[in-house]
């Protein structure tokens, strides 16, 4: 059973085989497989930096459209993270433009010039190659988020469930 966009469900409740969860996972009883730790990066395209000009330090991006994802679970926007002399930075991103529903929706918007988002290199790591994005503050790269991949212990797996599980783990 699939769901619709960023919505966190009961596994258990809900009937739910399996879900990918991003963060520290609290202890809830789930089997947790770790995925990865994601890496961060901070985006925009060419056109918005041509017509805004380009951030150089963090003190900058409060001068520039900042497109914050809104997390379903709380209602507010993700902080922001960042790596500057080997510690480790949250920022709040303020703007008057918020995503919620879909996280990819603030990857869109960059796209097309519309302010700076920040998402993990697996999902603009094509849109950079092609230079359809740019990379913003690389100096305050580095910070990563980990995800997971969560199951009920005692629920029984049907033989698909089970392949999936594995070829996700094993890719990881």
């Amino acid at each position: 059973m699939l769901t619709g966009p960023n919505r966190n469900v009961d596994l258990v409740a809900e009937g739910f085989d399996m879900a990918i969860r991003l963060g520290q996972l609290p202890d809830s009883g789930l089997v947790a497989r770790k995925l990865e730790d994601a890496e961060l990066r901070l985006v925009a395209s060419p056109d918005y930096l041509k017509r805004a000009g380009t951030p150089q330090t963090l003190d900058d991006l409060s001068r520039h459209v900042c497109l914050p994802f809104v997390l379903p679970r709380t209602g507010k926007h993700g902080l922001w993270s960042f790596r500057s002399g080997g510690e480790d930075i949250e920022w709040q991103p303020s703007s008057v433009l918020e995503v919620s529903d879909d996280v990819l929706g603030t990857v869109s918007l960059a796209e097309q010039g519309i302010g700076i988002c920040q998402t993990y290199d697996f999902i603009v790591h094509e849109h950079l190659n092609r230079g359809s994005l740019v990379e913003l503050l690389p100096q305050l790269g580095g910070r990563t988020r980990p995800f997971s991949l969560v199951y009920a212990p005692h629920r029984h797996q049907s033989a698909a469930a089970r392949v999936l599980v594995e070829a996700l783990v094993s890719s990881a």
